[in-house]
């Protein structure tokens, strides 16, 4: 039975789901508090209005929002919808890592660790347009540490060196990469604007990036970070109005495009060779 939790089935699907809510909830607090400057672990969790600490069935993960309707038990005072979100959101990225890779083990592992600083990343970015060094510094040593208990990714290869070594040597390629490219594109980008157009804090996710993804993920990372940010940002400023130099919290696409290039890198690389094919015909 233990050998059936250990792969994608109905069950095991289940009780990760489960398992990624309560790494959700945990998000919640590390979002809402890191960048207040306020301990992550104590006190414990309250209402924020009238201060009344929750119990532990009012900390149930998505079903204690469900049974008390979005609201505080003692105050009455509406709970944000985001924090359900944020708990289903992380239960079901655990249950599709969990189906991507086959079963549990290191890749599901590091890939899931990866996914809930993206996703601390992605809120507090989006929040407070800053990306904070305990998430990505943090983020880079676990990513270090981690690629070198990874199966070989085989961009790295150097005759006679073992494979967890050849690993992070990639991970080190690859923050050096994110660092050096993304120091080049703010120091270009704000003698052009005249203003910082990259901040410091997209530099060290970029190295994040590159420690869990090696060196080549993690170049299909970096340009498809570009590619969303221009999809969605250029829209928002014509329909706003907005003019060209205006900020965009680049730290949101730079996680959700290390996400999916975590999953599917290779096909989105595969998409970036043979997509001017299909677009030849067409000029």
């Amino acid at each position: 039975m233990f050998d059936n939790l250990l792969t994608p089935t109905p069950l095991s699907l289940f009780l990760v789901f489960l398992y990624g809510s309560l790494f959700g909830s945990f998000l919640n607090v590390v979002i809402y508090r890191m960048p207040l400057e306020r301990s992550i672990v104590a006190p414990g969790s309250a209402c924020g209005t009238c201060g009344t600490p929750l119990s532990w069935w009012q900390n149930i993960p998505i079903l204690s929002y469900l049974l008390l309707e979005g609201r505080c038990h003692a105050c009455g005072s509406r709970y944000s919808i985001r924090y359900a979100a944020i708990e289903a959101l992380t239960g079901a990225a655990a249950a599709l890592i969990l189906w991507h890779h086959g079963g549990i083990g290191m890749p599901f592992l590091l890939h899931f660790v990866f996914f809930c600083f993206l996703v601390a990343v992605f809120f507090m970015d989006l929040d407070h347009w800053i990306i904070l060094d305990e998430v990505s510094l943090t983020g880079v040593a676990v990513g270090l540490v981690g690629s070198a208990f990874m199966p070989l990714r085989g961009d790295m290869l150097v005759a006679g060196l073992h494979p967890s070594l050849q690993n992070l040597a990639s991970s080190v390629l690859g923050l050096l990469l994110g660092v050096a490219f993304f120091w080049s594109v703010q120091v270009i980008g704000t003698l052009l604007a005249r203003q910082e157009a990259l901040g410091t804090g997209d530099i060290k996710l970029a190295a994040m990036m590159g420690a869990f993804l090696g060196w080549q993920m993690g170049l299909v990372a970096y340009l498809l970070s570009f590619i969303l940010g221009a999809l969605v940002a250029v829209p928002m400023m014509v329909l706003r109005r907005r003019r060209g130099k205006d900020p965009v919290p680049l730290g949101t696409f730079m996680a959700v495009a290390a996400f999916l290039t975590a999953l599917w890198g290779d096909r989105i690389f595969e998409f970036f060779l043979v997509w001017p094919e299909h677009l030849y015909p067409l000029l």
